[in-house]
C-alpha cells in the first residue's frame, strides 16, 4: 500500500484517495470540456516548425478563440507599442509558446467561470495566476529550461478546488467555514471531509482533459513533492512558488499560508541541486529577493485576469 504521509493524525492511503476522487467524477455529467479546436491549435503550437499561416487559419475558424487572442495581445499585459490587428501578427510578435499559454489559461478560467462556487473565485484565480508568474520567475532564476511550462503548471496546480467548490458546493463551503481562523489547511480538511483532496481531483481533471503527464504530476504532488518522479524540478518550483504566494496574500480558507514543511524543504533541496549557487543564500533569503517583483507581478496578474473574465 502506498502511503503519502499523515494528515490530522492518520495515515493517508493514496490509492484510496484516487478511488474517492474517481468516484466523485462518475457522479458528474456536465464537466467542462476543452473544445477540440483548442486541443488542435495547442498541438500545432507545441511544434516550433509549424506554419504560422496554418495556425492562424485554424484560430480564425473559431471567432471566440480569435477574439481572445487579439484582446490579450493588445492589452497592457503584452506591452505592444502599436495595435496588433491580426492573429498571424500576434503569433509572430509573441511566439508560439506564449500564444499556447494564453489560449489554455483563458479556457481553464472560462470553463468554470459560470459555475456557482463555495468560495471567492476571483481570489482563487488571482492566487493561481500569481503562482504561475512566480513559478516562471523562479524557473528563470534556477535555470529550468521551459519558462512557459512552469507558468502554466503554476496556474493549474489548484485546479481541483474549482471542481470541489462547484460539484460539492454545500459540503465544501461548510468545510471552508469550519477551518476559518484555524491552523488546519485546506488540504488536510479536504482529506478528512471527502477522503480525497484537490490534488487527486485535479489529477483526474488533467487526465480527462488529456494534459501531458508532467502537468498532472505537478497538480497531484505540489503538496507532496517527494513523491514526484516525472519532473521533480518543475514540481519543486511550483511548490515553492505556491508557498511564497500564500505567505504574501490575505489569509483565506481556500488559500492560506503555512510554515515550511517536508515538501517545501524537499523542494528547496531540489532547487539547490539544480542551481548550486543558491546554497549560500537559503530559502528565506531567496524568497525575499522576489519581493521587489511581487507588486509588478500582481499588476500583471490583475490585467490578465481581467482580460480573460471580461470576454
Amino acid at each position: 500500500m502506498l502511503r503519502v504521509g499523515e494528515e490530522e493524525g492518520f495515515i493517508v492511503d493514496r490509492p484510496a484517495m484516487m478511488r474517492e476522487a474517481q468516484k466523485l467524477f462518475t457522479e458528474v455529467d456536465d464537466l467542462p470540456t476543452i473544445p477540440t479546436i483548442v486541443i488542435n491549435v495547442t498541438s500545432l503550437l507545441d511544434n516550433v516548425d509549424s506554419d504560422p499561416d496554418q495556425i492562424a487559419d485554424m484560430i480564425l475558424s473559431d471567432q471566440v478563440l480569435a477574439a481572445r487572442v487579439i484582446k490579450v495581445i493588445n492589452s497592457p499585459l503584452c506591452r505592444t507599442t502599436n495595435k496588433i490587428p491580426s492573429v498571424k501578427q500576434a503569433l509572430l510578435f509573441i511566439g508560439f509558446k506564449k500564444i499556447r499559454e494564453m489560449i489554455l489559461t483563458s479556457y481553464f478560467v472560462g470553463g468554470f467561470s459560470q459555475k456557482k462556487q463555495s468560495f471567492d473565485i476571483q481570489r482563487f484565480w488571482i492566487h493561481s495566476f500569481s503562482v504561475g508568474a512566480i513559478s516562471r520567475r523562479i524557473a528563470h532564476l534556477v535555470g529550468y529550461p521551459d519558462l512557459e511550462k512552469a507558468y502554466l503548471a503554476g496556474i493549474l496546480h489548484d485546479i481541483g478546488k474549482v471542481f470541489l467548490g462547484h460539484y460539492c458546493h454545500e459540503e465544501y463551503g461548510r468545510m471552508l467555514a469550519g477551518i476559518t481562523n484555524s491552523s488546519v489547511t485546506t488540504h488536510e480538511a479536504e482529506c478528512r471531509t471527502f477522503g480525497t483532496t484537490h490534488c487527486e481531483i485535479g489529477l483526474c481533471l488533467a487526465q480527462r482533459w488529456n494534459f501531458p503527464p508532467v502537468y498532472g504530476e505537478v497538480i497531484s504532488f505540489h503538496h507532496k513533492v517527494e513523491m514526484a518522479t516525472e519532473d521533480v524540478f518543475l514540481t519543486s518550483i511550483v511548490a515553492i512558488a505556491d508557498f511564497y504566494c500564500l505567505s504574501h496574500y490575505t489569509a483565506h480558507p481556500v488559500a492560506q499560508a503555512s510554515v515550511p514543511g517536508v515538501s517545501e524543504e524537499y523542494s528547496w533541496h531540489t532547487l539547490v541541486e539544480n542551481a548550486p549557487d543558491l546554497k549560500s543564500s537559503g530559502l528565506e533569503h531567496f524568497l525575499s529577493d522576489l519581493d521587489e517583483e511581487y507588486e509588478a507581478i500582481c499588476i500583471e496578474v490583475a490585467v490578465l485576469f481581467s482580460s480573460i473574465v471580461n470576454d
